[in-house]
């Protein structure tokens, strides 16, 4: 039976955070018109298959989600609060009460998050997974001037120390050697030295002559060694002056760049300043982002779309025989035919998968627009995703066959892909509705895939959930008094910045100059390197599942009214082809009405028009009062 005419999808508008209804440069065009030179839309023996697919909306460009990430990598220790830390240690340790911990940047803020972005998305040898609610650009924008800073801020160091080194050679030297000669004395090896020397006479006796030994060699040179000690003296002030003011200034920057973030800015940087190669690499990454494969991949013995959630929560599936709906006549007239006949479908009740997800696209873009009754959910898309293995992941092309790079490479296959009975296809047609709501912090995208082989229908509904961001991957900008205090204590946070670098360098002459900062260095390296597996920066920055009540009542809601719109759209088509939805309805209300929100382990109760409520799991003690009842 031909297939539904195709439409493309209407313009959903009314959001702030869009482009407009065509989206920006470089989306993939929608129409594909043929595989290798033969037009797709003629299939043998078969009707006309569809040519267009249903594509995403426009990325939001500044939301909060996006200042947050980009503001993130600009974070830096809270020298203050370190030292207040190391008080209340001593504090701790004279009332015997356990240590509190040392606060410290973790891995998802500051330059440990820009190096990770970089790795495994901008230089990565794989396509980005699609980002939902936010845009990979400007985020991976300041990851590079978080890095350019970095280098930067480095260079200034070994330049000050290069300088002071060469106009005070002797009084460097003075304060290396007496670095190590210090960690000798009071480290293990001077230790042990002293207890054998004061163990016994002849040890002593030996000890005294090696140091009898070494006053003879220094004393000649005592006018020396003074000299280089006063330059030392003169040399370390100004060291460290030097260090703390590029502290300084390196920590004004990442106040300016948080201020450029701040939520009054319309405009937020999308291309690095003078880095033609990376802008080039930043643009690929727009236009694949935008893309519509998706992977999956098992985690935790749940399959999950990589990109769409951390809480993907149970999936709902029904399979039913297709069965012509009978009337009380035909159950009369039953005892008398043959299975054979009362099992069959006329032409008129066939359909294909094609046909039932565009109806189900159809009835979800309603929610999009002003309901009657109610509110319009928030900033909701329909789209279609092709769901691919995650081991396919990395053979996946970022850029067409033809070398246009506004052209998706997968947009035959989505088009071909469902054509064909599913059984042996690794990769299939989703479509997904979506909600994006809470300035970008939540997004909600429920899967479904319609599938029809031996007379049977299989439909299944895959919901994500994308929690709001960890805080400390979420930076924001500070404004009125709170910057003015924050720009005040900014040279007290560059004098901890000197003290912890000059802690740091301490400890690495102490070890080897360098060598067990080298191999975890390695260590490093060799643990983020890119394994070709996708990855999602928005996932590796986000919470679970969400924790505020608001927002998981918000969650549950939209799950609730996307499946059972999606249930009810499949029940409606099956009845206006005459086939029976008895067995349908009865599986979708199981589905609707009993499932388990993620991790939350909360069973809720809703209906098949999206009503919800709190509720106890069937059986359980308001069941067993009914029974009783």
């Amino acid at each position: 039976m031909p297939l539904l005419s195709w439409r493309a999808a209407a313009p959903k508008g009314g959001s702030p955070d869009h482009t407009g209804p065509q989206g920006p440069e470089g989306v993939p065009g929608v129409p594909v018109d043929s595989v290798n030179g033969r037009p797709i839309a003629y299939v043998a023996g078969r009707g006309s298959a569809r040519t267009e697919y249903a594509r995403r909306d426009p990325v939001p460009r500044t939301n909060s989600v996006i200042r947050g990430l980009a503001g993130s990598v600009h974070e830096r220790v809270n020298r203050i609060g370190q030292a207040r830390d190391w008080l209340g240690r001593w504090q701790d340790k004279v009332q015997g009460r356990p240590q509190r911990p040392i606060r410290a940047l973790d891995e998802f803020t500051g330059e440990s998050l820009a190096q990770w972005a970089l790795t495994n998305v901008l230089y990565a040898r794989k396509r980005p997974v699609p980002s939902f609610g936010f845009g990979l650009a400007p985020v991976l924008t300041h990851s590079l001037a978080a890095r350019r800073q970095r280098r930067l801020r480095g260079a200034l160091l070994i330049a000050a120390l290069v300088y002071l080194g060469a106009s005070h050679v002797r009084g460097l030297a003075a304060i290396v050697v007496t670095v190590l000669l210090w960690q000798f004395i009071v480290g293990r090896p001077g230790q042990a030295i002293l207890r054998w020397g004061f163990s016994a006479l002849v040890p002593a006796v030996l000890l005294a002559g090696v140091l009898f030994g070494l006053w003879t060699f220094v004393r000649p040179r005592i006018p020396v060694l003074r000299d280089a000690a006063l330059d030392g003296l003169l040399v370390a002030p100004q060291l460290l002056i030097a260090i703390t003011a590029v502290y300084l200034f390196d920590r004004w920057a990442c106040h300016a760049y948080l201020q450029s973030l701040r939520p009054g800015r319309e405009h937020i940087a999308e291309r690095p300043f003078l880095a033609p190669f990376a802008a080039k690499r930043i643009d690929g990454r727009r236009v694949t982002e935008q893309w519509q494969s998706i992977a999956y991949h098992k985690e935790g013995g749940a399959d999950r779309f990589v990109g769409a959630g951390l809480d993907s929560w149970p999936r709902g599936a029904t399979r039913i025989q297709l069965t012509a709906a009978r009337t009380n006549e035909d159950e009369e007239d039953s005892q008398s035919l043959d299975p054979a006949d009362i099992t069959g479908l006329d032409e008129s009740q066939k359909f294909e998968a094609d046909e039932l997800l565009d109806k189900v696209r159809d009835e979800l873009e309603k929610l999009c627009g002003a309901l009657v009754e109610t509110h319009a959910l928030p900033n909701c898309d329909v789209a279609e995703f092709f769901g691919v293995p995650e081991g396919r992941w990395k053979s996946l092309s970022q850029t067409s066959g033809e070398g246009d790079k506004h052209e998706w490479p997968e947009a035959t296959e989505m088009c071909t892909e469902a054509r064909d009975a599913p059984t042996g296809h690794f990769s299939r047609r989703y479509l997904a509705a979506q909600v994006v709501a809470w300035d970008g912090q939540i997004v909600v995208t429920v899967y479904a895939h319609a599938a029809l082989e031996g007379n049977t229908l299989h439909f299944v509904t895959r919901p994500h959930v994308l929690a709001p961001l960890l805080p400390s991957a979420n930076g924001t900008p500070a404004t009125g008094w709170d910057l003015a205090r924050k720009l005040a204590e900014t040279p007290l946070h560059a004098c901890g910045d000197t003290v912890a670098l000059a802690a740091r360098a301490y400890t690495t002459i102490g070890r080897g100059l360098g060598l067990l900062t080298a191999v975890t260095t390695a260590a490093v390296a060799v643990r983020q390197k890119d394994d070709g597996l996708p990855v999602s920066l928005r996932e590796h920055c986000s919470r679970v599942t969400t924790e505020d009540m608001h927002q998981t009542e918000d969650v549950q809601r939209y799950v609730s009214i996307l499946q059972s719109r999606m249930f009810n759209t499949v029940s409606a088509f099956l009845a206006d082809h005459g086939l029976a939805t008895g067995e349908f309805k009865r599986q979708a209300i199981e589905i609707t009405q009993n499932y388990i929100s993620g991790n939350n382990n909360q069973v809720n109760t809703g209906n098949m028009g999206g009503g919800m409520q709190q509720g106890h799991a069937p059986g359980g003690p308001a069941n067993e009062t009914e029974k009783a009842g």
